[in-house]
């Protein structure tokens, strides 16, 4: 009997040991934090939001080996915020205008509410960009009057945002020629003469706009600050930036413009100490994720992260700008 108790008791001493240590402690270790596997909804390949959200993916699985992106391919800002609210993916790029829209219940969001949807952080602008011939001689977006202009492809941001500043400027159809075009498309149309201008609205450099400045002297326009106050006035989701000197080849100033913030969104009841991590790694490694991908440059400037957004923050995000000393504590 003595012996069977023996080996009957040797099998319990080795579980013990592997199971991490018996019940007073001696041979425990710290338990290592399960591998997360998140999903981040971008858009197509063709655009900013596609390799944004690949460099933001290769930053975030680079500086913690518990988190792990993959990229999800979608149709866009208001598909990811469907997939957020589903619960298909976990994060999501989201433009601020369809952000707004989503959580105020406005446009295509008027029957289903995205009330749960929240920010982490701003990543990269959509800029509004008018290019012209620098032997047209024009400055002013309102010196566009009775011009052949193209303002973007149907129904986009692009010719929403064209539409939207030309009618604060009092320019519509009865006052100039407006054509939808892509961005390349518009390019080659300056290019010719058949058009005076284009308009893009995306992160910058725009491609197309910056091939043509290269190879034909070229200028932007610019708007005044009234006319931006005006634009920014009617629609709070448009924000006042400007598109630096040396963007585009032979532009020496910086231009005074608007646009939107595109915003990388979670749902609020994610977890906020996951949210709290995400923050802070987008902060600490803005400078590096500029060189993945050149639209990111604008997240050096830290408050492009959390000023001016048009949704909330999540409570994780918002605790880390807070323990930083960026924002005030609410009273």
């Amino acid at each position: 009997m003595k012996a069977f108790t023996k080996w009957f008791m040797l099998p319990s001493a080795l579980l013990c040991l592997l199971a991490g240590g018996c019940a007073d402690g001696s041979f425990s270790s710290p338990k290592k934090p399960d591998l997360q596997i998140l999903t981040i909804g971008t858009a197509d390949s063709g655009g900013t939001m596609y390799p944004a959200g690949k460099a933001l993916a290769q930053a975030i699985s680079d500086s913690d080996s518990h988190i792990k992106i993959n990229l999800s391919a979608s149709n866009g800002s208001a598909s990811n915020v469907r997939a957020l609210m589903r619960g298909e993916v976990d994060l999501g790029l989201v433009s601020g205008d369809i952000a707004f829209a989503a959580v105020n219940g406005r446009a295509e969001f008027e029957q289903e509410p995205a009330d749960n949807l929240r920010a982490i952080a701003a990543v990269y602008p959509s800029l509004s960009n008018w290019l012209v011939l620098s032997e047209s001689g024009i400055e002013w977006v309102h010196e566009l009057k009775g011009k052949d202009i193209g303002i973007g492809p149907a129904d986009s941001t692009t010719a929403l945002a064209a539409m939207l500043a030309l009618e604060a400027l009092g320019i519509d159809e009865e006052h100039a020629s407006l054509s939808n075009c892509g961005l390349g498309t518009g390019a080659d149309g300056v290019r010719a003469g058949t058009l005076t201008a284009v308009h893009g609205f995306a992160g910058i450099p725009i491609a197309s706009f910056a091939t043509l400045a290269a190879d034909v002297p070229c200028r932007l326009l610019t708007y005044t600050d009234e006319e931006l106050r005006s634009i920014i006035r009617e629609d709070p989701f448009y924000y006042r930036d400007e598109i630096p000197a040396g963007t585009y080849e032979g532009q020496e100033k910086p231009v005074p413009t608007f646009g939107i913030k595109c915003l990388l969104c979670v749902n609020a009841d994610m977890d906020e100490e996951l949210v709290y991590t995400l923050t802070s790694i987008l902060y600490e490694k803005a400078s590096e994720l500029k060189e993945l991908h050149g639209a990111l440059a604008a997240m050096e400037r830290k408050d492009f992260l959390y000023t001016e957004l048009p949704i909330d923050l999540h409570p994780g995000a918002e605790r880390f700008y807070r323990d930083q000393g960026l924002l005030e504590l609410a009273d």
